[in-house]
């Protein structure tokens, strides 16, 4: 029998896989820190314009996801999630140059032209995410060295984090010679050079390694699509994962979107949030550094519970004070970072937990249907967020051109961006504290699989 439990992974695994990580989070935050500017501002269109285009492009994403999921279910092409990754690297670049792109148009069909852009990137990003979650759990299956690549892997997504919102706005400023909006495509397309050369090296790295499916207590050929979708419905971990990464991505997405707004119109200088980026950088690196000893002493999930608290209280010093500064902003904002890190890093280690408990459970891992799910929260709550930013910043009537915004602009630009973040940590806490009961009987559930596994291989 075939196993990856006591799997080493060789270093070029442990760079190569975060590398292929880090493309899909660079267009996950361009998206979300200036998709919504970039329609309103420089494309022309309104923000209810734009948040209806970003919901329809995930509600066809939450139909898609799974079904990319079964696809990779039941292919069985050698080296599935490899192929996968690799056919969509070159549609996402040219798609992520296109949706920042503003066509001399009428606005009808630039209204068009943004949702068909956005909607085939979300098609083909979806391709690559969902093949590139599905192989980290095939990697191995041993805790501690899963617990390693995390830790690589939040390194380099701690890295563009910061370094995304940090340099981006000053890019548009050196290049606003071009025009602002000329200035957004070109930043595009490097940004989608930089996904094509991540994504290939990732890639490269990665292959040798990739494994097939691992043999488990059910065949997957005998499953059928529907099974698939009931036993992740059944599975209350996975469950409570999707719900965090909605929730999380929601109002995380709303705080994301009005960021540049908040930080231009009612802190008075747009380099506030480069600023303090720069600064998260370097203090998100430091529970990134400590993740397998909290691993060891809280869990993934308490892990992910000590974060919240970290960062609810973050936000909830900015709340009670006003933030009335750039200096407070960018003090509370970097002690939040820390947590927000911890929180955020500790779930993909979670969701694997949801693939073992679903093999207790079931007989069968169910791996990139579990995975495309964690997926599907992540851009339910990237599709509602931005949405609501939109329709927010379209009923208060902002005005672009005004120079200065009248108080309940400023107001909404201040909630937005502070007081429903807090809300964000006190749920991952309530929600993994669910998990974190379950996953205290996750190593008893392993030795019963093992056991019957076991049982099986004697009887053949």
């Amino acid at each position: 029998m075939s196993t990856n439990n006591d799997r080493k992974l060789p270093m070029r695994v442990k760079l190569g896989y975060p590398l292929m990580n880090v493309a899909p989070t660079l267009q996950m935050l361009i998206q979300m820190y200036f998709l919504l500017m970039f329609y309103t501002n420089y494309l022309g269109i309104s923000g209810t314009a734009a948040a209806i285009i970003v919901m329809i492009a995930r509600i066809w994403d939450f139909i898609n996801d799974p079904i990319m999921g079964i696809i990779l279910e039941k292919s069985r092409r050698p080296k599935k999630c490899i192929f996968f990754i690799r056919c969509a690297i070159v549609p996402v670049a040219i798609f992520i140059v296109l949706c920042y792109t503003a066509p001399h148009l009428s606005y009808n069909l630039k209204v068009v032209w943004a949702a068909v852009t956005f909607i085939c990137l979300g098609m083909s990003q979806t391709v690559f995410s969902i093949s590139k979650d599905s192989l980290r759990p095939k990697l191995t299956s041993n805790n501690v060295e899963r617990a390693k690549l995390n830790t690589y892997d939040s390194i380099f997504n701690t890295i563009v984090n910061a370094a995304v919102p940090a340099i981006t706005m000053p890019l548009v400023g050196w290049l606003s010679g071009f025009g602002e909006a000329s200035a957004f495509t070109k930043i595009a397309a490097i940004y989608a050079v930089v996904y094509m050369i991540v994504g290939f090296v990732g890639v490269y790295l990665c292959a040798p390694f990739d494994v097939e499916e691992e043999e488990e207590l059910r065949s997957g050929s005998s499953l059928k699509a529907s099974e698939m979708i009931k036993a992740l419905l059944t599975n209350k971990p996975a469950l409570c994962v999707i719900l965090v990464q909605v929730v999380k991505m929601l109002l995380s997405s709303i705080g994301g979107s009005v960021m540049i707004y908040f930080c231009t119109y009612n802190l008075g200088d747009p380099n506030v949030m480069s600023i303090s980026s720069t600064i998260s950088t370097f203090t998100g690196l430091i529970p990134v550094l400590l993740l397998v000893p909290l691993y060891k002493k809280f869990g993934n999930a308490g892990t992910a519970m000590l974060g919240s608290v970290i960062a609810g209280g973050g936000f909830l010093v900015m709340f009670v004070t006003g933030c009335p500064t750039g200096t407070t902003y960018i003090v509370w904002n970097v002690i939040g970072g820390i947590g927000v890190t911890m929180a955020t890093a500790a779930l993909p280690q979670v969701t694997m937990d949801c693939i073992d408990y679903n093999e207790w459970k079931t007989g069968h891992k169910n791996t990139s249907v579990i995975m495309s799910a964690y997926g599907i929260g992540t851009k339910i709550g990237l599709a509602f967020g931005t949405s609501i930013a939109g329709l927010v910043i379209g009923a208060v009537e902002f005005d672009p051109n005004a120079a200065v915004q009248p108080e309940p602009v400023l107001n909404a630009f201040f909630h937005l961006s502070v007081t429903i973040q807090m809300f964000v940590y006190v749920a991952i806490f309530l929600l993994m504290l669910f998990v974190y009961r379950i996953e205290k009987k996750l190593p008893e559930m392993r030795k019963e699989v093992e056991a019957r596994k076991n049982e099986l291989q004697a009887g053949a």
